[in-house]
């Protein structure tokens, strides 16, 4: 079976059967002059509720950038609308390892810090580290694919992991990702 076209006659149930990029989301938005902007998930909701006949989804209103200090030390509070960026990554690197990553909890800690000090987001990655491997969601499906794939063939070099994540992505979601519905 052969991935559809995304166009505006797809059934809804079709299309969420099938894995789409984030950027050919945001063309068909385009095209039926809706909103692009926001994460894969926002644009998946929006392109549903469309197909659907249903009212589109408002979109989040975003938040104005704070002006981030120069000088980052685990007293600063973090501003509404901070980016996690270069400035953010040199802060945690220096107080954890080169090794750092962005994961899911910091990323929603940045969404919502209400007040939060840049200590307080050093706790929260410890922790969410210590804990171990965290899922990941839905609009990563990639990511997830490539860590599932190594697990699953220890000996298996990216490219096999590459091909056989093109064959996946010809294959229906609901066949392929079922432990990861929503």
């Amino acid at each position: 079976m052969n991935r559809p076209l995304l166009t505006p006659d797809l059934p809804p149930e079709t299309f969420r059967a099938w894995y789409w990029l984030k950027k050919e989301l945001q063309d068909f938005c385009s095209a039926q002059d809706w909103p692009t902007g926001g994460s894969k998930q926002d644009l998946t909701a929006r392109v549903m509720a469309g197909l659907s006949a249903q009212p589109l989804p408002a979109t989040a209103s975003k938040v104005p950038k704070g002006a981030m200090p120069d000088n980052l030390t685990p007293q600063t509070v973090i501003g509404p609308g901070w980016r996690l960026n270069a400035a953010l990554r040199g802060f945690f690197v220096a107080h954890t390892s080169t090794a750092f990553r962005f994961n899911q909890a910091l990323r929603d800690l940045f969404k919502h810090p209400e007040g939060r000090t840049l200590g307080q987001a050093l706790a929260v990655y410890q922790e969410s580290c210590a804990q171990g491997v965290t899922p990941i969601q839905r609009q990563f499906q990639f990511n997830q694919h490539i860590r599932d794939h190594f697990a699953q063939h220890p000996g298996a070099t990216r490219a096999q992991a590459l091909q056989a994540w093109q064959a996946k992505r010809q294959t229906p979601q609901a066949l392929v990702f079922s432990a990861d519905s929503e």
